[in-house]
């Protein structure tokens, strides 16, 4: 599975990470992981197909020093569905804007190594 995963955090930016997602993501059952919601109008028609199955999510992830976003388009409802899958380019694209978006306003730098 695909993610886009920064990592060596430190302690402070992760907190200040976690404040901003609550913004953008749903909190789930686990502590560590959130829920971004797809807008629509980026759903693959097979999951704007499957109202059963709507909302779709992106999980994201805080470990001990890292925030990692899936590259999957899940949804709450399944398990197994054909509606489940690979984000496409366009999600893709939608994911990374908005996780550079919730960095900058955790004024939290995304370093390459």
């Amino acid at each position: 599975m695909q993610a886009f995963v920064v990592d060596h955090l430190k302690k402070d930016e992760l907190e200040r990470l976690r404040g901003i997602i609550k913004d953008f993501a749903y909190p789930s059952a686990l502590d560590d992981i959130f829920w971004i919601p797809i807008p629509e109008h980026l759903l693959t028609p097979t999951q704007a197909a499957h109202k059963e199955c709507q909302p779709h999510f992106f999980a994201v992830e805080f470990g001990e020093d890292f925030i990692s976003f899936e590259f999957l388009a899940r949804t709450h409802q399944r398990i197994r569905c054909d509606c489940i899958s690979p984000a496409t380019p366009q999600q893709k694209v939608y994911l990374l804007e908005l996780a550079k978006e919730i960095f900058a306003k955790a004024e939290v730098e995304m370093k390459s190594h």
